[in-house]
């Protein structure tokens, strides 16, 4: 009895540090797993920040240019003078922001439980309006090729009618770009100065 027992009490113990072994190796590897998930999410949320600022100020550079050229064209609408030359000559070109969304398709791969669904919404309506940028930017060029050597004032008042149109999404788009640096970059570099602090 006494053996059965010795051997029952060996199995046992055996089997308690197994069981204990086993825990270990899955709790191991649950740290390392959420502490690859909690690096992803800050990789992906600095990669947004950086983003948002080098868009916004290449945005910022784009509606001056805008606005510069609007001048010229309102300036010089009477004149005989082609859209072309108004452009290139007078209005220093008509330039296209290349607007990179890219944060957002990274933040996307996080795990459910990492993603905050109010950046996630606020990343989803900047994309929506780069989108419709895009699109604005195409309609004014389909406008601009076969007038480009027309000096009426007609075609020029509809070239400042489209830049127009273009320009309230880029200013929507700046607003946007904004209120996400206010909400969201400005609390992650107050959180980066207490942490140093401490």
């Amino acid at each position: 009895m006494k053996t059965n027992f010795k051997g029952i009490k060996s199995h046992l113990i055996e089997f308690i540090i197994v069981t204990a072994g086993v825990l270990i190796a899955l709790l191991l590897s649950n740290i390392k797993e959420n502490n690859q998930a909690r690096r992803y999410y800050n990789k992906s949320i600095e990669t947004i920040n950086n983003e948002i600022e080098t868009n916004y100020n290449s945005l910022k550079e784009n509606i001056e240019g805008h606005m510069n050229l609007l001048d010229t064209i309102n300036k010089y609408t009477t004149n005989h003078i082609t859209i072309s030359e108004l452009i290139v000559n007078k209005g220093g070109g008509l330039s296209s922001t290349i607007l990179s969304n890219s944060g957002l398709e990274f933040y996307k791969k996080n795990q459910l439980n990492s993603i905050d669904f109010e950046i996630m919404s606020e990343l989803i309506r900047i994309e929506n309006t780069t989108k419709l940028i895009n699109t604005k930017m195409e309609k004014l060029m389909d406008f601009l090729y076969p007038n480009l050597f027309v000096d009426s004032e007609e075609s020029k008042k509809l070239v400042v009618a489209q830049i127009n149109n273009l320009l309230n999404s880029e200013t929507q788009l700046m607003q946007q770009y904004e209120n996400f640096m206010d909400r969201y970059i400005v609390k992650e570099k107050e959180k980066e100065k207490l942490h140093t602090i401490e």
